[in-house]
């Protein structure tokens, strides 16, 4: 009796370290699916950077407390280059300029594509100087030529900063700015980037103002 039932045990031990290592595997394969659908929700299609879903999801999930600078940059000409060349090229060329951009991403300078020509870096713990740095690099690494079907065809870029420095770190102010300095950007001239300052900004803003002003006077009369 003594031995069948330490047979009995042995068997039940088997069983259940079977069952147990059978649950192991169908766990870690149910943990990659959910990564694998995860990362396919969170990554841009084209361009293989994080998409929007990803960037609501850095902001859902940021606590607010480290220093953060928002690079707004949009790829000058664009629009004219799609509807040039077609819709083709134009996701052709977006993706060949990700593949430097995907080079200057790591874990704490983080790469989105918001929609169309429209990129979104941040860099968290950020350093001002270093900033400058990453918004030169990038478009280093865009404003060269590129071959899209058979064509070589060339891309800058206009970059707008906005840097926490201290400040609650807010989204939509951050973004409301970073776009305010990248659309001075492209007035500068393009090709090249803006930190937003509240004084300059406050002061254009202003000044279109008072120039819409005089040109509806001089519409009138």
């Amino acid at each position: 009796m003594a031995e069948h039932a330490g047979t009995m045990y042995i068997i039940i031990i088997g069983v259940l370290s079977a069952v147990l290592v059978g649950m192991t595997i169908i766990l870690r394969s149910l943990l990659r699916e959910r990564a694998d659908l995860m990362k396919l929700a969170y990554t841009d299609a084209v361009t293989g950077l994080m998409n929007r879903n990803g960037f609501d999801h850095f902001w859902a999930r940021h606590k607010g407390k480290d220093h953060l600078a928002v690079l707004s940059l949009d790829l000058d000409h664009f629009k004219e280059i799609n509807d040039t060349y077609g819709h083709m090229a134009g996701d052709q060329l977006l993706h060949d300029v990700s593949i430097g951009l995907r080079q200057i991403t790591n874990k704490n300078q983080l790469a989105f594509r918001i929609g169309g020509d429209e990129f979104v870096f941040i860099m968290k713990n950020c350093d001002p100087n270093k900033v400058e740095i990453l918004a030169a690099l990038i478009l280093d690494k865009i404003s060269r030529p590129f071959e899209i079907q058979g064509r070589n065809i060339k891309v800058t870029g206009s970059i707008g900063i906005s840097i926490s420095e201290g400040r609650k770190v807010d989204r939509q102010r951050m973004m409301a700015e970073a776009d305010l300095a990248m659309y001075h950007a492209k007035k500068l001239g393009r090709n090249r980037y803006s930190l937003y300052r509240e004084e300059r900004h406050k002061y254009l803003k202003e000044l279109e103002y008072t120039l819409r002003k005089k040109h509806k006077r001089k519409m009138l009369f």
